[in-house]
């Protein structure tokens, strides 16, 4: 299927538009600016050269893709939106963003009154299938293609359906194991555990994973 990744220019929009391309998906990666989105592919089909991978402009790539992924910083939310809610209508929606916050080198989040950006963006576009997912893998591994990704990816959203669908695309990257969350409501949990993992990387100097046990 064709899986657009909005913010596929920054660490984890790029990491995952590789990673999907990996398994074989078609991947559009998209932009504000569509010259940056193309820049972008054509970094990923040099590491990938039988990969397919395009760039375009947000709203063209949204209106391309059957799958859309949401990987750019929380703040964009409401602009990106704007343009390309009604394309989104209908279609599965990957959110992987966290509403973050640094206070004297602290990791925190500062949640909308939705309470979560999962929550947000289902509520903005209430016609799409929002799955929240992805919110604890490093950015720098899933660029480096070679590297084994290790952990469970947590999955939350209230539509069985695209969830079952993210989690055969979790299941097709090596080493990393899809686990139901349940409803969207649960996406507000799942962001402030990424502010947790990001302040034990910064005191042992490593990048933390999440593995759930006894399911």
């Amino acid at each position: 299927m064709k899986i657009a990744v909005l913010g596929g220019t920054g660490p984890e929009g790029l990491g995952l538009a590789a990673r999907l391309a990996q398994i074989g998906e078609s991947v559009v990666i998209g932009s504000r600016a569509a010259e940056r989105a193309e820049d972008a592919a054509k970094s990923l089909r040099a590491k990938l050269p039988q990969a397919s991978v395009a760039g375009a402009a947000n709203a063209r790539a949204t209106a391309e893709a059957e799958v859309v992924v949401l990987a750019f910083p929380y703040e964009g939310i409401d602009a990106i939106l704007k343009d390309c809610a009604d394309a989104m209508s209908g279609k599965v929606v990957i959110d992987t963003i966290v509403p973050l916050k640094v206070e004297a080198k602290f990791f925190d989040v500062g949640p909308p009154e939705e309470g979560s950006a999962g929550q947000r963006i289902q509520a903005r576009v209430p016609g799409a299938k929002v799955v929240s997912a992805f919110k604890h893998q490093s950015a720098h591994h899933l660029i480096e293609l070679e590297h084994a990704m290790e952990g469970d990816v947590l999955l939350c959203g209230n539509d069985e359906a695209a969830k079952t669908l993210v989690a055969g695309l979790v299941r097709r990257i090596r080493d990393l194991r899809p686990v139901d969350a349940g409803d969207i409501r649960n996406a507000r949990v799942f962001e402030a555990m990424t502010a947790l993992l990001l302040n034990l990387n910064r005191k042992y100097k490593t990048r933390a994973s999440l593995k759930i046990l006894g399911v």
